[in-house]
């Protein structure tokens, strides 16, 4: 049986809604900023026939739509090297008529499992990343306090489209894993993902990449007698 984000992306496209938190490996669960529009003012004209009134649009913040995978399913070699599934069938997919972003990932550990850069440091250690390529987030360190806060514009999505390169977020994951003492040959639940969006965009870090990318000029020499 296919998984919904495995079906083709003209099928998902029709189905609308937002997905749920899975309960295998790395299960997925949703959060939306909340906010509510200002009220409108009238102001009194003293002169002339005429008056002016400013329109303004505010995204609905407690309505927001997208989809997330339900599970990450890694799979460990002998050696502990995690191998995850296609970045296609693990993306964000925004389903709203306006640009959203992701600006929080935290990960929640279960089933006794620790998230740590030291996999060999105690028993059931895992370290894993997830997220667009160049922007990945580190699930060690998702999992300490309130989780990664996120302002990478690789993390934006536009209005839903029929265009994974602009309205979805392909989720690359990899990892590794150490001293398990648990046994694995059937998909063990060792954490949770949390994505919280909302409306708008990360800033573009466009200026910063040209001045990177641009060869640094050579420091000034004096004349040689």
């Amino acid at each position: 049986m296919l998984h919904e984000s495995d079906r083709p992306r003209k099928t998902t496209r029709t189905t609308r809604g937002c997905a749920r938190a899975g309960a295998v490996m790395a299960g997925l669960t949703l959060v939306a900023s909340l906010g509510c529009p200002g009220a409108a003012i009238a102001e009194e004209v003293t002169q002339g026939r005429t008056g002016s009134t400013k329109v303004t649009v505010t995204a609905d913040n407690e309505n927001l739509r997208f989809r997330v995978p339900t599970v990450i399913p890694f799979v460990a070699a002998s050696d502990g090297t995690l191998t995850g599934p296609s970045p296609e069938a693990t993306r964000i997919e925004n389903l709203s008529a306006f640009g959203l972003k992701v600006t929080n990932v935290r990960v929640e550990g279960s089933s006794g499992w620790t998230h740590s850069s030291d996999v060999n440091g105690a028993d059931n250690s895992i370290d894993w990343v997830l997220g667009p390529q160049g922007a990945q987030v580190s699930a060690a360190e998702a999992s300490k306090g309130e989780g990664t806060a996120i302002s990478d514009a690789k993390w934006n999505m536009t209005y839903q489209s029929d265009s994974t390169e602009t309205d979805d977020i392909l989720l690359y994951t990899s990892g590794t894993v150490g001293r398990v003492t648990q046994d694995i040959s059937s998909p063990v639940h060792i954490g949770t993902v949390t994505f919280t969006l909302a409306p708008g965009a990360h800033a573009q870090s466009q200026a910063n990449d040209v001045a990177q990318d641009e060869p640094t000029p050579e420091a000034p020499t004096g004349e040689q007698s």
